[in-house]
Parts: C-alpha cells; sequence; structure tokens
C-alpha cells in the first residue's frame, strides 16, 4: 500500500528537480554574462582613465569631450571626476565648464566677509538673520560652447576655472574652482550693501 505513495513522492522529487535545473542553470547564466559585461566595461572605463591621465593632450580633450557627450551617466561622471582633478589644466577648465552647465541650478553658502568694511560686515550679518545664508544661482539659456548662461535678469560666464555672474545691477559674484572640486568667492548682495564670501560644491 505505501508503493503507490514513495513512487508519487519520488515523481514529486523529480519534477521538481526537472524543473529547478534549467532555472538554476539559466540564472547562472545570465549571472555570468552581466559578469562578463561588466569585467567588459572595467576594462573600457580603465582605459578611458588612462587616455585621460595620459601623455597626449590632444587625446584626452578629444576623449573628455566624447564621454561627455556619449549619454552614458556613468561615462560622464567619470570624465568629469577625471578633468577636475587632471594636472591638464585645459581639460580641468573644460570640466569645470561641463558640469556647471549640466547644473539646472548652483546653490552658494554665504558668510560674512570678514575683509569687508565694517558697516558692510553688520550689514550682511542682518541680511543673513533677515534672509539666510542660502543662495541660488539659476543656470539655464545655456551656451555651452562660450560657456555662458540666462535667466531672466541673471547671467554668467565661465572662463577657465572662474564663475562671473550677476543679477541686474543688485547681485555679482566671482566665484574659482578650488583643489577640492568645490567653488568659492566672494558675492555682494544690495547693490554693494552686503558682502559675503561664497563656496558651493559641484558634485
Amino acid at each position: 500500500m505505501r508503493r503507490p505513495i514513495v513512487h508519487a513522492a519520488l515523481l514529486g522529487a523529480l519534477g521538481l528537480s526537472a524543473l529547478s535545473i534549467p532555472a538554476v542553470a539559466q540564472a547562472q547564466g545570465t549571472a555570468a554574462e552581466i559578469l562578463e559585461r561588466a569585467r567588459g566595461q572595467a576594462r573600457e572605463i580603465e582605459e578611458l582613465r588612462k587616455v585621460l591621465n595620459g601623455p597626449d593632450q590632444n587625446l584626452r580633450l578629444a576623449t573628455f569631450d566624447a564621454m561627455v557627450k556619449s549619454g552614458d551617466e556613468a561615462l560622464r561622471l567619470i570624465a568629469y571626476e577625471t578633468g577636475l582633478v587632471s594636472a591638464d589644466s585645459l581639460l580641468r577648465a573644460m570640466a569645470f565648464k561641463a558640469l556647471l552647465l549640466s547644473q539646472n541650478n548652483l546653490h552658494l553658502t554665504l558668510a560674512p566677509d570678514p575683509s569687508a568694511p565694517k558697516a558692510i560686515q553688520e550689514a550682511s550679518a542682518e541680511y543673513l538673520v533677515k534672509n539666510g545664508s542660502g543662495l541660488v544661482v539659476p543656470i539655464d539659456g545655456r551656451n555651452a560652447e562660450a560657456g555662458t548662461f540666462k535667466s531672466g535678469h541673471w547671467q554668467g560666464q565661465v572662463s577657465g576655472t572662474e564663475l562671473v555672474f550677476s543679477y541686474s545691477s543688485r547681485i555679482a559674484g566671482t566665484m574659482s574652482l578650488r583643489d577640492d572640486n568645490a567653488i568659492a568667492g566672494v558675492v555682494r548682495l544690495e547693490s554693494g550693501r552686503t558682502q559675503f564670501l561664497a563656496s558651493a560644491k559641484l558634485r
């Protein structure tokens, strides 16, 4: 009486195995394919990094430009990261301009400038109490070749590793790229009545 039960259990076990073996094999095949693609991509990225740090400046610049325009987010980020720390000043400037103009807004943090006259420092401190320490510079109407942007009364230009921007006659700022991939400089608000040290992270 037990034989049919054993037989059914055995068939069940065999059936389960028959169903699971292709699924496992498929999963292993998919994992292997993913790893192979990842290794291939890693080799390509390493080769691109070598070119960006290589001795041929023309090839460095052309490779950076192609990576930024590739439409691949990972390649763009690698190009920015490598370019910003490059010993090649031209590549660094290209990376700064490309990264800055890729953003919709630049978020600055303001602090009173201790080198300003006392009256301006006091006015600056009052401004921060009333308005907070943040200033948002909109980046729109971009001209990537010229390194300019324009949004309403806002306008700005990137030249080398320096950014100059203004809002009508009320706001004016000059920022420079630092070694820590941040930018810092001086911003004057309220038509020069206040003056701040400003900083921002690019990434």
